[in-house]
């Protein structure tokens, strides 16, 4: 039952890939079991998790500089608070991401960096609490046009299509109104929507939200491979790496994983 709730998730993941016009994944699965295409699709190593990570992480550091962010840069390894690497064979539906004291970095789509958000470790509940105690602002200095500009910018500093995204979507800028659409105040946590035009879809192609006052930015995400115009990371020495069991060490790997 396991095995065949495993083959199901996967055939969902693949789905999800081509839905967002990723190649799917193509494994052979000639005179395999089950368990042996569950254990195939899930197969990776130590090495291959330590130069996956490596990758992310210098990817990071290239949007960390790009978009100014509060981050103790250079980023490496021990900065670290948790990461996840996808297995090979799963690497369209996504590379995988680290996640500092400060912000979590994904590859995702394409293998591109694609979203970004910053990294709470206290509950988000605490945070809206504070926001609002801190800056809740009269209704009327409410802009959304100067948010839709300052989110343009990120998405540019991000190296993002925003020719491509503004001419293809439909923008959207809404602020925190703690009292509700019709309530006197606001927060000028600012979060910016691109729905694509004559798309039918549950998601943004592209979103950003940051904080107005302190010019934090707390997300940034676009789902959309073709408004990425960053390289996608790459695996250069694949079999290699996929025949280096036994090192680095089973702890080193365990540290890895997202907790």
């Amino acid at each position: 039952m396991r095995v065949s709730f495993c083959l199901f998730l996967s055939s969902i993941l693949c789905a999800y890939a081509q839905f967002n016009g990723l190649p799917k994944p193509q494994p052979n699965w000639a005179g395999t079991t089950a368990r042996q295409r569950y254990e195939k699709l899930n197969f990776t190593t130590p090495a291959y998790q330590k130069e996956a990570v490596r990758l992310v992480i210098e990817e990071a550091n290239h949007v960390a500089q790009q978009l100014n962010l509060q981050e103790n840069l250079p980023i490496t390894e021990s900065n670290l608070v948790a990461a996840f690497i996808s297995p090979p064979q799963m690497i369209k539906i996504g590379f995988g991401n680290i996640t500092t004291s400060n912000y979590t970095y994904y590859v995702t789509v394409s293998d591109k960096f694609s979203y970004l958000e910053k990294h709470f470790p206290d509950v988000m509940k605490k945070d809206y609490a504070e926001l609002k105690a801190q800056y809740l602002w009269p209704i009327d200095r409410m802009d959304t046009n100067a948010a839709i500009q300052s989110a343009i910018q990120w998405l540019a500093a991000a190296s993002m299509d925003v020719v491509a995204i503004t001419n293809n979507c439909n923008v959207r800028a809404e602020a925190f109104t703690p009292e509700g659409k019709n309530g006197k105040h606001f927060v000028p946590l600012y979060r910016v929507y691109w729905m694509e035009k004559n798309v039918s879809s549950f998601s943004p192609a592209a979103s950003v939200e940051f904080l107005e006052p302190t010019k934090e930015l707390r997300q940034l995400r676009v789902n959309k491979p073709q408004y990425i115009l960053r390289q996608p990371l790459q695996i250069t020495n694949l079999d290699y790496l996929l025949s280096q069991t036994n090192t680095p060490s089973g702890a080193d790997l365990k540290k890895r994983m997202i907790h």
